[in-house]
This record gives C-alpha cells, sequence and structure tokens, in this order.
C-alpha cells in the first residue's frame, strides 16, 4: 500500500494513529465501516468488502457499533505543508467528497502552504471484546473463491475493522508563510465553490479557510485487528500488534497497516 509519509508530530496524524491505532487514508471513503474486511501481504493492502459473506455461518454478528463525537481532533488542524504536497492530498481528499480538484487549484495559486482540519469528527466504533465474542465459534469459508489466498501460498494477512472516523466536512486553510495575506483568488475559490455548497472565508494571520460539505459521512481513518485462524478456517485469536511501540502509544490492540504515519493508498 503506498502511503504518503507525513510528520509523525502533527497534531492530527499523532492522535490518529497514537490515542486511536487508526490509519489515516489519502482518499476518505464512505464503504470503510466496521466489520469490513483488508487483506495485506509484502506491505500491499487490499480493501475486500464486508465479513459476513466470508463466513459459513453468515448470521449477523449481534453486536452493533457506539458512536461519539471526537472534540481532539475536531478542534485541531493538521501542521502546514507545502503548496505542492498539499494539492496532492489535497487532490485525494477531493476525490473521496466527489469534488472537482480544478477550479481550486487555479484558485489557489499563490499560497505558500496548505493545513487540513476535520470539523465535527465522529467515531464508530466495536468493542473488541464484544468482537471475540461474536466471532467465537466462526469459520471462514474456504469455498468462498474471495477467500482462497487466505489459505493458499503466499497466504494473505486478514484485518477486520473495528473503528472508524469520519467526517462530513473538511476544513482546508491556506496562508503565505511570511505574515503576510495570502494571495490567493478568492474571487476565484468562491466561484468554484458555489455549486457545492462549500464556503470561504478570511482567517487569522492573513489565511484563507475553504470549508467543504459531503453528504455523506466518509471515512478518512480506520483501525482494525488482525484475525487469526486454524486450516480448517475457524477463527482463534485477534491478537493485539506485535510492532514496536514506545510507553506513550497505548493502542496496542490495533494493527498499523504502515511503519510510519501518513495517508494510506488502497492497492488496486
Amino acid at each position: 500500500m503506498p502511503t504518503i509519509t507525513l510528520c509523525h508530530e502533527d497534531p492530527i496524524v499523532s492522535l490518529v494513529r497514537e490515542l486511536y491505532g487508526a490509519n489515516m487514508v489519502r482518499v476518505p471513503d464512505a464503504r470503510v465501516r466496521p466489520l469490513s474486511v483488508i487483506v495485506q501481504r509484502d506491505g500491499r493492502s487490499f480493501f475486500r468488502g464486508s465479513l459476513l459473506p466470508l463466513l459459513t455461518d453468515a448470521r449477523p454478528l449481534g453486536i452493533q457499533p457506539e458512536d461519539s463525537l471526537l472534540t481532539d481532533i475536531s478542534g485541531r488542524r493538521s501542521r502546514r505543508v507545502t503548496i505542492d504536497l498539499g494539492l496532492h492530498i489535497l487532490r485525494g481528499f477531493l476525490s473521496g467528497f466527489g469534488l472537482p480538484h480544478a477550479g481550486l487549484e487555479v484558485g489557489l495559486n499563490g499560497a505558500a502552504y496548505i493545513a487540513f482540519a476535520f470539523p465535527a469528527a465522529r467515531r464508530r466504533s466495536i468493542d473488541i471484546n464484544a468482537l471475540g465474542w461474536a466471532l467465537a465459534g466462526r469459520c471462514i469459508d474456504r469455498t468462498n473463491p474471495s477467500a482462497a489466498t487466505l489459505f493458499e501460498a503466499p497466504i494473505y494477512e486478514l484485518f477486520l475493522v473495528d473503528s472508524i472516523i469520519t467526517s462530513r466536512q473538511i476544513a482546508i486553510v491556506v496562508g503565505s508563510g511570511r505574515g503576510q495575506k495570502v494571495n490567493v483568488d478568492i474571487a476565484a475559490l468562491r466561484e468554484a465553490l458555489a455549486e457545492l455548497g462549500g464556503s470561504v472565508e478570511a482567517g487569522a494571520d492573513g489565511e484563507v479557510e475553504l470549508l467543504l460539505t459531503s453528504k455523506a459521512e466518509l471515512t478518512f481513518a480506520f483501525s482494525c485487528v488482525r484475525v487469526c485462524f486454524n486450516a480448517e478456517g475457524q477463527i482463534t485469536a485477534l491478537p493485539p500488534d506485535s510492532g514496536m511501540h514506545t510507553l506513550s502509544e497505548p493502542s496496542l490492540a490495533h494493527a498499523l497497516l504502515s511503519h510510519r504515519p501518513g495517508l494510506l493508498v488502497w492497492d488496486r
């Protein structure tokens, strides 16, 4: 899975990765939800849809996710990144929101940096112990062709999404970086956003803030657990992450799909 590397000290990245044990994605995606399946091999990860069709017993698991508002993430913005990297990141975010980026990029000519924020971020999560209880006695269906790569060499590892972090909005902050008013075409930006339901406002320190809204809650980060099973497909364990951590990283119950902080891009 290609990763756009970000600074480990980024306020949003550190919260998402270290506090929630979550992986951020480059393109926010409404498909990613609790009980979604991910398979991985040799650092390449693939989104494979929902869990139940992979089980011999496809009855609902009987567990419900809980929702919570993440005020710690909603109140923060990312670190500033250069305009070139910022536009690259922005294209992915806008793609997830189903919005064109060409008009916005023209309007942002003259900016030196970009920062991002996710107002009203929410978390939808399943208790891992309840998940283990629900999966006790369940088996991966070896006759399902989609499960073949889980049993045949070279084997793919199986991961299950247990929580997602979502937002309907993304805030884009641009500035000059020289303590001066940013030289962007606000009229062009407002025109580009007029039909998209977005807004453009002048902010502090000469910055300009763009606020975009999606019709759906889009997942921009998720946490997952590794699923272990025996040769017959019976699920046996949901082990914690075995990677190297420090005492400041308590989210050992979850698996991180990249060694360095960044935005993940699904392999096709």
